[in-house]
C-alpha cells in the first residue's frame, strides 16, 4: 500500500463511453449534498476507484466556484481514499455530483463524504451477496 496520498492521472474517470455507461447502467447512493453513480469496471484499474467529480453549472454559473468546490471536494477524497481502497476487492467507476445550491465548508463536506463512501462501500457489498 503507497501511503503517499496523492491524486494522480490513473484515477481520473475520463473516459466518455465510461461516463455514458454511468449514466444509463450505474447505481447510486445519496446522502445530501452528494450522489454517488458507480459501476463495477469490467478491466482491471490500477487503482480500485476511478473516478470524476461534477458540480452543476446551473447552480454554480461561475467556473470559479464550481472549480473552488471541485478542489475541496478533491482534497478530502486524496486525504480519506486510503480507507476505501482497503475494502474493495474489485475495481469501480465512480461519478460524485454535488447537489447542493450553496458552497459548504471543508469540515462539512468531508463529513458528508464520508458518509457517502459508506453507503456506496456497503451497497457494494450488498450487491455483491
Amino acid at each position: 500500500m503507497d501511503m503517499r496520498q496523492m491524486f494522480c492521472k490513473a484515477e481520473r474517470l475520463k473516459s466518455k463511453i465510461v461516463f455514458k455507461e454511468l449514466m444509463t447502467e450505474g447505481h447510486s447512493v445519496k446522502k445530501y449534498p452528494f450522489v454517488l453513480v458507480w459501476k463495477r469496471s469490467l478491466e482491471s484499474l490500477e487503482f480500485p476507484i476511478e473516478i470524476a467529480f461534477s458540480v452543476s453549472k446551473k447552480r454554480f454559473p461561475k467556473a470559479v466556484d464550481r472549480n473552488e468546490i471541485k478542489r475541496k471536494i478533491r482534497e478530502v477524497y486524496r486525504r480519506n481514499k486510503f480507507h476505501w481502497h482497503k475494502k474493495l476487492s474489485d475495481s469501480y467507476s465512480v461519478l460524485l455530483i454535488y447537489t447542493s445550491k450553496q458552497k459548504m465548508d471543508l469540515d462539512v463536506i468531508q463529513n458528508k463524504l464520508i458518509l457517502v463512501f459508506e453507503r456506496f462501500i456497503s451497497d457494494v457489498f450488498d450487491k455483491d451477496t
